[in-house]
């Protein structure tokens, strides 16, 4: 296959999801190296369509672009979606070129070595991609590269990992977020766009893969072309999708700054760790007057003794300071927690009266899932049942309860939605959702 007669068509399959629709800016990013190369590209994100005749859609998006090769965006919940449907493409394209790469390629790249895929995409980074398109797919140049997994005379070939990558080697094409941004939202919270301003992270989180990725290296952009590229974003929200954004604090002090300093209005979110919040409260109001309003802190759970065990290095006093801090910043705390298989009903009733201590308004609430790739895995994969990928979301059980059936888990994990997401709506209505001294429904 000529690199002059390469058409790309890369996918997002679709999955679950109730409290956000994002930009698919992994995919973008491939976008724009196809754009840089003057490589014919487009994304079909099948989140911007209904769930009823998706493959018919795929297939009539393919024929009519005559696209050839085929990219497959793959997280842990849409293994088997990928398998299939790469079998179902081949059947119905026999001489389409198909690929899977994306986070859980990254991890757990065996995982689609299967006979109707070609490529499976796993390196740091892309410049091995931009070499395979500039050597027209041929063998002998897939011999040279890195972490990429090909066929060679029936037999899978799997090529070591390269460096760790510490930026990108070309802007995303954010077609794709500026055609569907109608559609896109995150939960009371509006449209976001999307940057990422470093890799990996630098923490050990037992459940995690996140510290696991980029070779388990943990690098950052340069921040002044992080900055750049906000102010170019067409956008006036941006959320920073960065495991964790605040970690060295002279970094985060020199973004803000220059936001300040170049006058640019806009609307910032990002991750945190609960201690390095506890610890800084002196750059908060730097943070507010940035544009901070919204810091993710995985709070994970609410006694010292589970926070060990998810090797968290965060006490539940880090928790009620970071809170405290942001609270008084102006800055909302949104509380990213862990639901434990361990879980008593006494932990869920601790759970909303911390909560509500705390005056915690924006929540999110998971279930603990042992992910292929992570410590937890390696510790529980004895334990796992109903592990089907389309169960691998947060939202499923795949550890059996100890402490009661599951029936009664999964009853008691949504009720606690029924007790907090109630008030997130209608504070959200009243417009006092950003309001972190309020208390009350109103």
């Amino acid at each position: 296959m000529r690199k002059k007669e390469l058409k790309v068509l890369l996918i997002r399959p679709k999955y679950s999801s109730l409290v956000a629709h994002l930009e698919p800016l992994g995919l973008e990013y491939l976008a724009g190296l196809a754009r840089d190369m003057e490589i014919p590209c487009e994304i079909h994100d099948e989140f911007d369509h209904p769930w009823t005749f998706r493959f018919e859609r795929m297939c009539r998006i393919i024929k009519k672009g005559g696209y050839n090769f085929i990219g497959l965006n793959a997280n842990a919940n849409t293994v088997d979606y990928i398998i299939k449907r790469a079998g179902q493409l081949k059947k119905k394209f026999p001489d389409i070129t198909i690929m899977v790469g994306g986070p859980e390629a990254e991890m757990n790249y065996k995982e689609f070595c299967v006979d109707n895929i070609d490529y499976v995409y796993y390196d740091n980074g892309l410049s091995t991609l931009k070499a395979m398109w500039e050597g027209d797919l041929k063998t002998e140049v897939l011999d040279t590269l890195t972490g990429i997994a090909f066929k060679k005379d029936g037999e899978w070939v799997l090529k070591e990992k390269g460096r760790p990558v510490c930026g990108f080697i070309n802007k995303p094409d954010r077609t794709a977020f500026y055609r569907g941004l109608k559609k896109n939202y995150i939960f009371m919270k509006g449209k976001y766009a999307l940057s990422k301003a470093s890799f990996s992270c630098p923490f050990a989180c037992s459940f995690c893969y996140c510290t696991k990725m980029n070779s388990g290296t943990y690098t950052e952009r340069d921040i002044m072309e992080v900055i750049d590229e906000v102010e170019e974003i067409k956008h006036d929200k941006i959320w920073f999708v960065d495991d964790t954004f605040f970690f060295h604090k002279e970094r985060v002090e020199l973004f803000c700054n220059e936001i300040i300093k170049r006058g640019i209005k806009k609307t910032f979110m990002a991750y945190a760790r609960a201690d390095f919040i506890a610890a800084n409260p002196d750059i908060l109001p730097l943070a507010y007057q940035a544009g901070f309003r919204d810091i993710l802190i995985g709070l994970e759970a609410i006694s010292d003794e589970t926070l060990d065990e998810y090797n968290k290095q965060t006490s539940k006093n880090d928790n009620i300071m970071a809170i405290k801090n942001l609270h008084d910043a102006g800055i909302v705390c949104d509380g990213l927690f862990v639901i434990n298989y361990t879980a008593t009903r006494e932990d869920y009733r601790k759970l909303m009266k911390f909560i509500k201590d705390n005056n915690l308004l924006w929540v999110v609430f998971g279930i603990f899932t042992p992910y292929k790739g992570t410590d937890a895995y390696d510790e529980y994969k004895d334990k796992v049942i109903n592990f089907k990928s389309w169960r691998l979301d947060g939202t499923h059980i795949t550890l059996k309860p100890t402490n009661m059936s599951s029936f009664e888990y999964m009853l008691r994990y949504y009720w606690i939605h029924v007790l907090t997401y109630p008030k997130i709506m209608v504070r959200t209505l009243f417009k006092t959702g950003y309001d972190t001294k309020r208390k009350g429904w109103f």
